[in-house]
């Protein structure tokens, strides 16, 4: 071949080669995940109760979450897998340059050189590939589900999180009101003891009052500083401040919930997957124990195997089929099928647990809940009560009837029963998160 021919050739050959290779766009530098992972579609997690403040924190959260981005990156690589399956039920090329220089001696010397151009393609005979591509597109099926379930997992923790901050700024008010009274109870005490009408145990006990009162303000703004912080982790928001505000009301709900909903559950989904896909991958190990055809098309000199095959020392072009089997492997396919059975076995199981799981979650879920609505209604009532019993010794004040340390008591009472409510209320809104993630948001 003359020297332009084979430069000519090697061109050819480069410029295939680059139609083959990587895009312009995979080629460029690794962008940031955070910024490009995004999930699609509206949130699993429906549950807001009722809060405008919380529905915006939720958007961020699903948004913005790092948990959601780490499962969508999941999702990214399993779409990457699926790719790769895709790669061997498609033709092979190879194209290529050989060129040598040589002599009988350093005295004289010859060049040669021939551009060479090789296909393969295998047939899937016993559905190898097809097998091993439908488990990587149920995998991917899985990292889906997944994302749904990180996606749940980040609304019920933003909840929680902002119920426990609501609930921290409304133990720090209510604990700066108990002060309050604290001081007021024990100006009075310190008076009746000047006038030999209390002892000096019961000023003690005013102190102590007042420290308990004291100390739990400081704990509750520790608590509010803690989930606000929690809140700006979950949200991807630094410096997320809240202004105080009530705790969200919990409605009722209903009882019951239908039977589809554990088969709705993202995990259960993604359990599904992956027990079909195991099996996918088992069947396709057993497709590899049997033998294996490749089709192979060469221009310019091939495979020596070949022109040996065809007796001729030298070959323009060639078409060969092989077709083998491994009679001794040294039982490395009897042991990728058992493998691959043990795996289907594991994901068997999985899938049956996470589907027990499921049922008992949702049974509990709803258990948890009709115990917390009822407890919260039997505090509002007690609360109802002492409001009630301290508008009666507001009267009695006035008139005269009891003096200004028994009306402080009567205080106390509202606001030991307003505690007690609002306890209640957290429970029954952490009885309502649980609810909806055993039922997958809905």
């Amino acid at each position: 071949m003359t020297p332009s021919r084979l430069v000519a050739a090697v061109g050819l050959a480069a410029l295939l080669a680059g139609c083959a290779g990587l895009s312009a766009a995979d080629k460029r530098p690794r962008t940031d995940p955070v910024a490009r992972l995004v999930a699609a579609g509206p949130s699993p997690w429906r549950e807001d109760l009722g809060d405008p403040v919380l529905a915006d924190l939720l958007r961020r959260a699903d948004t913005r979450g790092l948990d959601i981005k780490a499962a969508l990156a999941r999702l990214e690589r399993a779409d990457a897998e699926v790719e790769i399956t895709r790669t061997p039920r498609a033709a092979h090329v190879t194209v290529g340059a050989a060129v040598a220089v040589g002599g009988a001696s350093f005295h004289e010397s010859r060049s040669a050189g021939t551009p060479t151009l090789e296909a393969t393609y295998e047939a899937d005979l016993w559905g190898r590939y097809a097998r091993a591509r439908k488990a990587a597109g149920l995998e991917r099926q899985a990292a889906a589900a997944d994302v749904e379930a990180a996606r749940l997992l980040a609304g019920a923790e933003t909840v929680r999180a902002y119920v426990a901050l609501r609930d921290a700024q409304a133990a720090g008010a209510a604990a700066d009101r108990r002060q309050a009274l604290a001081q007021r109870a024990l100006d009075l005490t310190q008076r009746r003891v000047r006038e030999g009408a209390a002892l000096p145990e019961d000023l003690a006990a005013r102190k102590r009052d007042l420290a308990a009162a004291s100390a739990a303000g400081e704990t509750a703004r520790a608590e509010a500083a803690v989930q606000a912080a929690r809140l700006a982790d979950l949200t991807g928001q630094p410096g997320v401040a809240l202004p105080p505000g009530p705790p969200p009301a919990v409605v009722s709900a209903a009882d019951a919930a239908p039977s589809d909903r554990v088969d709705g559950r993202p995990d259960v989904q993604a359990a599904f997957d992956r027990l079909k896909a195991a099996d996918a991958r088992r069947a396709a190990a057993v497709s590899a124990s049997r033998p294996q055809f490749v089709i192979a098309a060469a221009l310019g000199q091939p495979d020596p195997s070949i022109a040996t095959l065809l007796d001729i020392k030298q070959l323009a072009w060639a078409v060969a089929g092989t077709i083998n089997q491994e009679i001794l492997d040294g039982g490395s396919r009897r042991a990728a099928v058992h493998a691959a059975s043990a795996e289907a076995d594991l994901a068997d199981i999985a899938y049956r647990q996470a589907v027990s799981t499921a049922w008992n979650e949702m049974r509990a879920a709803l258990a948890a809940d009709a115990a917390a609505q009822r407890q919260l209604a039997l505090a509002q009532a007690q609360l109802a009560d002492a409001d009630a019993i301290l508008k009666v010794g507001e009267t009695r004040h006035a008139a005269g009837a009891i003096d200004g340390l028994a009306l402080a008591g009567l205080q106390a009472n509202v606001e030991a029963a307003a505690d007690a409510r609002r306890e209640a209320s957290a429970q029954a809104a952490e009885a309502r998160v649980r609810r909806a993630l055993a039922m997958g948001g809905r």
